[in-house]
């Protein structure tokens, strides 16, 4: 994520917009109570609102964080905790997994609803209004771009992670099939009247449980979870039993 200092300067948002916007604190101060309401409104015809916002409980904490939200606006401060005040709310609606299009309509909701609370208060100056404006677009485009971040990083931090394991599967196919290719050299050999190698079979089937841990972990449930400690004691098995055997050999 950019420093505070860098994304305000995208946006050359100046000292300026700072004052102008804490000269507006007062004006929205009289409507904080209303705007929680107002969104409310806005957002309880899209159709997924139910989905996140299930009891009274957390439409309660729901709304006093956007009355805070909405204050913090016009706060005038705008340092490094602002901007990670920001970060938290992104990756919050991240967690739930918010679709980040929401997002984009409720800012838009918020600019329109302080495009309106200006035109009311500044009616009679319109220059004025429209300066003020300004710094209010910037402020509100400041925090639609941290929180869209928010999306953005958790999509590159799953993509990375699906990329490690799909190469992590290949190598681990490619182990897999020189053991198979192996174990079938050696019954190739025994059926011929060699040895038989039992050391191998120890090792497709460390191989195969080694895999079905693998699989297991990916898995959250507290039954995978038992299996895992299973799977594990298999592991540690048939190491000491590849282990001896190997030991064995070297003897001979």
């Amino acid at each position: 994520m950019e420093s505070i200092d860098k994304i305000k300067a995208h946006y050359n948002f100046t000292t300026g917009d700072a004052a102008n916007l804490k000269q507006l604190k007062p004006v929205m101060e009289k409507h904080k109570d209303d705007f929680p309401k107002e969104f409310y409104n806005y957002i309880k015809h899209l159709e997924d609102t139910p989905k996140f916002l299930k009891n009274e409980e957390i439409i309660k904490r729901h709304q006093d964080g956007l009355k805070q939200w909405f204050m913090d606006l016009f706060s005038g401060e705008y340092s490094a905790q602002y901007l990670r005040d920001i970060e938290r709310i992104g990756y919050a609606h991240v967690k739930i997994n918010l679709p980040a299009h929401y997002v984009n309509a409720a800012m838009h909701f918020v600019r329109q609803y302080c495009l309106r609370i200006l035109e009311k208060e500044f009616c009679t100056d319109i220059n004025e209004c429209r300066y003020l404006a300004k710094s209010v677009d910037k402020i509100i485009d400041i925090n639609l771009d941290v929180i869209t971040s928010s999306f953005i990083e958790e999509e590159i931090k799953t993509y990375f992670l699906s990329e490690r394991v799909e190469s992590y599967l290949i190598q681990f196919a490619n182990r897999f099939a020189y053991v198979v290719i192996e174990l079938m050299d050696t019954e190739v050999k025994h059926l011929k009247g060699g040895k038989f190698a039992i050391k191998v079979f120890i090792s497709v089937a460390l191989v195969a449980v080694i895999r079905k841990l693998l699989v297991t972990t990916l898995k959250a449930e507290a039954l995978e979870t038992q299996l895992s400690i299973i799977l594990i004691a298999a592991i540690a098995v048939l190491g000491a039993i590849y282990w001896l055997i190997a030991k064995a050999e070297k003897a001979e």
